[in-house]
Order: C-alpha cells, then sequence, then structure tokens
C-alpha cells in the first residue's frame, strides 16, 4: 500500500535537499492550523528551530505597513493620491515631476520610478527615516512617476516616514500601537535589542567551498524597518495574514473589511513577480485559482507567504538560509497540489527567432547587480554577479548560469515550475529596436552594453 507523505516528510525531504538548516511552515484553513518545524536554528549552537522561534520576514513587512497606511486613510489623515511631497517637506528629490507627483499609491504598488534599492545607514535615532528621505535628494529617478513597475525598497521607507508624520509618533512605535497590539501581536519587533530573550533563527549562507556559516550581519539599518524590518514568528504571522483572510476576530479591528479588499485588488499590471500588484499584496493566478501574497529576503533568511483568499487559506514559510526561496517554492507547490488540488501547469513556450534574442543580448546593471545576456538555442543565457546588498559589507557573488525559455517575444520564464511566477521580461522605449531595460527579481536593471 502507497504511504502518504505528511507535510512534515515533505519540508525535511526539501529541506535535506536544498541545504536549508531550519525552516518553520503553517498551513491556515477555516479548520484551524498545521504547524511544522525542522532543523536547528543555528548550524553553531545546533539550538532546534521551535514554533515560537523568530525569524526575519524580510519584505512581508511592507503589506503590514499598508496595513497602516490603510488606517490612515480610513481615518482621513493621508490620500492615496496626494503627492507624499505636500506632507513630507523633507521629501525633495532632484526631479520637479518626480517630487510634485509621486504619491502613496505609488509608493504602495512600486511604480514611483525612484532608484529602489538605497539602503542608507543614518543611524538608530528617532531621526533616522526624516535623515534618510532627505538623503533621496540625489536619488536616481528611473522612469516617470506611473510610468512602469519596478520593486522599490525606497518608496517603502519613504512611506514610513510619512507614517511618522501624520501619527506623531516613531515607524515603529506607531506600527506596534496601531496594528501589533490590536491584531495580538506579541511576538513581532523591529530592534535586535527586542529580540533578545526569545529563541531566534539566525540566518546563514553557503560560502565558495560549499560550508553553511551563520550570517553576523543581520541588523538592518532602521532606514530599512519599513520595507523588511520585521522580526516575527510563524503564529503572528499566520494571525496576520488571518486578519487579512476575514479568519481572525478582533474586537477593534485596525482596518475594514472594504479596505483589506481593497488591498487585495489588481491596481497595476506588474512586471514579472506576478501577474499584477494590489495595495501592498503580489496578485496571480494558478489556472482559475487567485493567489495573492508577498515575499521577503534579507542577510541570510528568506520568508515567504500566499493566501488564496477565496478559499480562506495561507502558507506561510520562514527559513534561515539565503537560498530558502528553493525550499518554500517547491513546499508551496507541493502544498497546493496535495491539500487543494491546485496543480500549477507548464508554462507555454514560443519559437523566438535568432535575430529577435540576439536584440536582447547584452549587459544590464541596477544598483545590487550587473546581468549579462547571451542568446543560445531556443532561448537566453542569463549570468548574474551580485555587486552588493543589504550587508555592511560588500559580498560580491557569481550566481550559477540560468536558461530562459521564450514564453513570449521578450518575455521568459526560468527554473523548475513552482507556485509563484519566476520569469524575466524586456522593457522597450517607444519606437526602439533593442530594449533599454531588463526586469529581473523585480527591478529594471539598464543596458549598459550591447
Amino acid at each position: 500500500m502507497r504511504q502518504e507523505h505528511t507535510l512534515q516528510d515533505i519540508v525535511e525531504t526539501v529541506c535535506t535537499q536544498t541545504g536549508v538548516p531550519g525552516m518553520v511552515v503553517g498551513l491556515l484553513t477555516e479548520a484551524g492550523r498545521e504547524v511544522v518545524t525542522y532543523g536547528v536554528a543555528s548550524v553553531e549552537t545546533r539550538c532546534p528551530v521551535r514554533r515560537d522561534t523568530l525569524f526575519q520576514i524580510g519584505s512581508i513587512t511592507k503589506v503590514f505597513l499598508t496595513t497602516l497606511v490603510m488606517q490612515l486613510v480610513e481615518q482621513g489623515l493621508v490620500a492615496l493620491d496626494e503627492p507624499v511631497a505636500t506632507v513630507v517637506p523633507e521629501f525633495q528629490p532632484a526631479d520637479p515631476i518626480a517630487r510634485d507627483t509621486i504619491t502613496l499609491r505609488h509608493l504602495l504598488t512600486h511604480t514611483s520610478g525612484i532608484e529602489g534599492d538605497r539602503f542608507d545607514d543614518y543611524g538608530y535615532g528617532d531621526d533616522a527615516l526624516s535623515r534618510y528621505v532627505a538623503g533621496l535628494a540625489t536619488a536616481r529617478q528611473i522612469h516617470l512617476p506611473g510610468q512602469h513597475w519596478s520593486y522599490c525598497n525606497s518608496g517603502f521607507s519613504l512611506a514610513g516616514r510619512l507614517i511618522e508624520v501624520k501619527t506623531g509618533r516613531a515607524f515603529e512605535t506607531a506600527m506596534h500601537e496601531r496594528l501589533f497590539k490590536p491584531l495580538g501581536l506579541e511576538r513581532s519587533f523591529f530592534f535586535a535589542q527586542d529580540i533578545l530573550g526569545y529563541p531566534l533563527a539566525c540566518g546563514h549562507r553557503t560560502t565558495e567551498n560549499g560550508a553553511v556559516e551563520v550570517v553576523r550581519d543581520f541588523a538592518l539599518p532602521r532606514t530599512v524597518h519599513p520595507a523588511g524590518g520585521i522580526w516575527a514568528t510563524i503564529d503572528d504571522l499566520l494571525t496576520f495574514v488571518a486578519f487579512h483572510l476575514g479568519l481572525l476576530r478582533v474586537s477593534e479591528p485596525p482596518l475594514s473589511p472594504e479596505s483589506i479588499q481593497l488591498m487585495q485588488q489588481a491596481q497595476v499590471a506588474a512586471g514579472n513577480w506576478a501577474d499584477a500588484y494590489g495595495l501592498g499584496w503580489a496578485i496571480w493566478a494558478v489556472g482559475d485559482t487567485r493567489l495573492i501574497g508577498h515575499g521577503g529576503s534579507t542577510n541570510g533568511f528568506q520568508a515567504h507567504v500566499i493566501l488564496l483568499p477565496d478559499q480562506r487559506v495561507a502558507i506561510a514559510s520562514l527559513t534561515n538560509h539565503e537560498e530558502g526561496r528553493t525550499a518554500f517554492s517547491a513546499i508551496e507547490t507541493w502544498i497546493l497540489a496535495e491539500h487543494f488540488g491546485i496543480r500549477v501547469p507548464s508554462p507555454r513556450t514560443v519559437t523566438v527567432s535568432e535575430s529577435e534574442l540576439s536584440r536582447l543580448a547584452g549587459t544590464y546593471e541596477y544598483p545590487l547587480a550587473r546581468l549579462t545576456v547571451r542568446p543560445a538555442a531556443g532561448g537566453l543565457w542569463l549570468e548574474t554577479r551580485q555587486t552588493r546588498g543589504l550587508s555592511r559589507t560588500p559580498r560580491e557573488r557569481q550566481f550559477p548560469p540560468q536558461f530562459l525559455r521564450p514564453i513570449g517575444r521578450s518575455v521568459f520564464t526560468a527554473g523548475p515550475v513552482r507556485a509563484v511566477p519566476n520569469r524575466v521580461d524586456f522593457v522597450f522605449d517607444r519606437d526602439s529596436e533593442r530594449p533599454r531595460w531588463m526586469r529581473v527579481f523585480g527591478r529594471l536593471a539598464e543596458r549598459v552594453e550591447r
């Protein structure tokens, strides 16, 4: 008789195959929660991952921030389509069109055009975000506001400063008082000193010789807190998404069901991480099933959450390795298929001529990476060199080449079939024969060499 695999079996198998030291996965349905833990919080201490172990959730923080912003919208303190510079006086970008045009909606949908990966550190004083926003005067305006979709951490730091201005509280304090406390999130934190005394995971990475080591540089600059600074347990994360699914009873809800629904409605077409973006949420479909979600990537941590709003289901994954995405992607795909009968179809590839592939080839750059694209039989080869990241100690690394399979004349897919789209696309200026940008890892990378 065939022995059915359990979620615990799958998590153990996938983590062993991918080299992820520790992981916790939560499955939320109307019937309750199933939580599975695996491995160690640190390869040095060998302390086991527990259900109450704290992990960095990275950019899932952006959905928390958007929830708080929508509360301020409901209270009439801010408006989604009001220029941000009228609210935050220190926001004075060099481009006058950007200054007069960029709105909260632009920030929350990654369409502001601001240089997106500025992780400038202005210390841990309460003026850190204000100084950061003033520093955006030197940030490059990549494109006109609203013109393109490109992932933008900087825009969420700016939104965090707007929260400070309108609440009169430090960002972290406003988040605690207005969201964490009403939802009962007692194990969600921002500052390193606040997580001491609780079980916590260390981030990890694999060295060039194949060893897994602890990442020491895990404390994020305070300026990054609005974009990706939360530490949380799996249960706090599941409680937060339960609120967004209407599964949490709260005496004084921090946000109305109408605003929750608005966050989940498509606002703009997304580039390659999803089909569309709502307010804070990525939105896509697997067959006839609508999904929303968000990921988080910090130094040595990878996290992800997927919601099926119509089925009132969520899958949350926390890992303590920089390649944890490979693990949680496989587990999400298995859960959707085995628990809900949702199987991810293979994308239909198309034939693209040699001349069309050749016009896409070249070198592209954005502040975190340098990318080389070469034509090949039936597709493209992509070589990626990371040039910097969140770490205060720059670490360059070369990733293994990826083969890109065409699913359109300028849209490609990479890697195995997973629940979350993994696409690369090329963006052209009007009447241009060659692309100006390559959109990869969510970012617009500009062409610098043919």
